[in-house]
């Protein structure tokens, strides 16, 4: 077993965090929890075009830019605002540079309702387009098209949709200390919304190019995580700072253009976000259990508790857990049944858990073969997945289908894929993702778990049959569930405390 594909999660983690704290200000849909006054007034057709350029800091390093468009269009009603957003970012994971170039257009018709978008994120290796078109309603027929795949949903996108542009700015440049503003901001990449609450703190001076103006710094809460804000009295977002060791600043053009020659993809981003580890575990593999304090982050205890996890202590932001490693059950001794709503939702095909197409059932069918036995076929599962994917650091927006084409990925391939396969032949399965140890530090990873009387927790990626005790699992579900670690990124430390074969 190797322990050196660590997870893609991270990847994932770290580009979500990156475009949805970058992007925000940019060209992502955003839906306002309450009436703005003046709503209306906030996009003016005096402003023919809205041109804004910034560049992307890693560790103080330049490792991409931003750049958003606002253009009107007098003569089209339909779409008569059209936003722009390119992002570029170089990173490197596990050693490997990666660059990855994100482009999102949303057009606005001119009662600010949302008409078409389009969001496609592009790597060395990988494309993906995702792009809607409103149909009846507030109903958006979204084709979803990868090299491999291409796929139709039906998307409801509530019609007060309000897309970045001066509105939004001129609505926090109105903040004042004290003040706050709430939005939900609807993501084009997981297709699922998020609330996201903006705090005007105080107002200190900023020092730019040998000027130094009076600012309003702003505190986004977004995903449980704190980002900080510097934004100039003209709405101009000048810089902000992320827990990750990103950073945007305003620049010009030239400035921004000039960070592709600069890049270097700065640290490395798995590094860079892995959880720092007090202590040693001695046998990671083979370990039965753990007793670990978690400390820096408030746990609610189901965000924490399952069959394999306890807690013992909990603390205001300090927590003892132990972890078991997994197991199968014996018998039928302590089966239960799933509720009804569980398991229809652990065995639906989704967008990128395609497991009701008919190349995944006949290679699910093969792969299991004549056995009955849920846990066997789970086992057998784990072991063809492990053995048939080639162990490749991707940057992608993980599906199932496409993995089962390419074979080939880190942690969350693997897992999708799983997942999908084991639907497919009527396994209940659903996403883990947490941390799991290797070398002195816990690493974000995703790993599944399927259900065989209870929840058995298994490990594709590194072929475990069931996962030892280092897997600490913290959420469940897709891309849009898997957000919510971010409010442990730069926060969490972990204290070993004792380990058990």
């Amino acid at each position: 077993m190797s322990r050196n594909v660590i997870l893609r999660a991270s990847v994932v983690l770290a580009w979500l965090v990156c475009m949805a704290l970058l992007v925000r200000f940019e060209a992502f849909p955003e839906y306002f929890t309450r009436t703005m006054p003046g709503y209306r007034s906030l996009l003016s057709d005096d402003v023919l075009l809205e041109d804004s350029w910034s560049r992307i800091l890693h560790q103080g390093q330049p490792i991409g830019y931003s750049h958003t468009e606002l253009a009107i269009d007098q003569a089209n009603p339909l779409q008569h605002y059209a936003l722009q957003s390119h992002v570029f970012v170089r990173l490197k994971a596990l050693g490997t540079e990666q660059r990855i170039d994100v482009d999102t257009v949303a057009h606005v018709d001119v009662t600010h309702r949302l008409q078409r978008f389009s969001f496609t994120l592009s790597t060395r290796d990988t494309r993906m387009e995702i792009s809607g078109r409103r149909g009846e309603g507030s109903h958006f027929a979204v084709t979803m098209k990868s090299a491999l795949n291409t796929q139709t949903l039906d998307v409801e996108i509530p019609d007060d949709v309000i897309l970045y542009s001066p509105m939004t700015e001129m609505a926090l440049k109105r903040l004042r200390p004290g003040g706050e503003l709430t939005m939900r901001t609807f993501d084009p990449a997981s297709l699922s919304p998020s609330r996201m609450t903006v705090r005007a703190l105080r107002e200190e001076p900023f020092e730019r190019q040998g000027a130094t103006q009076t600012v309003t710094v702003l505190e986004t809460e977004y995903q449980g995580m704190a980002v900080h804000s510097w934004l100039a009295k003209d709405g101009t977002l000048l810089r902000q700072d992320t827990p990750l060791g990103w950073s945007i600043e305003s620049c010009t053009a030239d400035e921004a253009l000039a960070t592709i020659r600069q890049s270097r993809g700065g640290g490395d981003m798995l590094a860079d976000v892995a959880v720092p580890v007090i202590g040693t575990i001695h046998r990671p593999a083979s370990c039965r259990l753990l007793r670990l304090r978690l400390s820096g982050v408030s746990f609610k205890p189901r965000e924490l508790e399952t069959n394999r996890q306890s807690i013992d202590v909990a603390g205001e932001k300090d927590v003892v857990l132990r972890v078991r490693r997994g197991r199968f059950p014996r018998g039928a001794g302590g089966a239960r049944e799933l509720g009804k709503a569980e398991r229809a939702a652990a065995l639906a095909a989704t967008a990128f858990v395609q497991s009701d197409a008919p190349e995944m059932v006949a290679m699910a069918e093969r792969v299991v073969g004549g056995l009955t036995n849920d846990a066997e076929r789970v086992k057998a599962l784990t072991h063809w997945v492990n053995a048939s994917v080639r162990k490749e650091m991707t940057v992608s927006l993980p599906s199932a289908l496409d993995v089962l084409k390419t074979m080939a990925g880190d942690c969350n391939e693997h897992t999708y894929l799983f997942t999908a396969l084991a639907r497919a032949v009527g396994i209940p399965a659903k996403i883990m993702v947490g941390l799991a140890y290797h070398e002195g530090a816990f690493y974000y990873h995703a790993w599944p778990a399927a259900y065989v009387g209870e929840w058995v927790e298994v490990d594709p990626t590194w072929g475990q049959e069931v996962v030892d005790a280092t897997h600490i699992r913290m959420v469940e579900g897709e891309i849009s569930q898997q957000m919510d670690i971010i409010k442990l990124v730069g926060r969490l430390r972990i204290t070993v405390l004792e380990e058990a074969e």
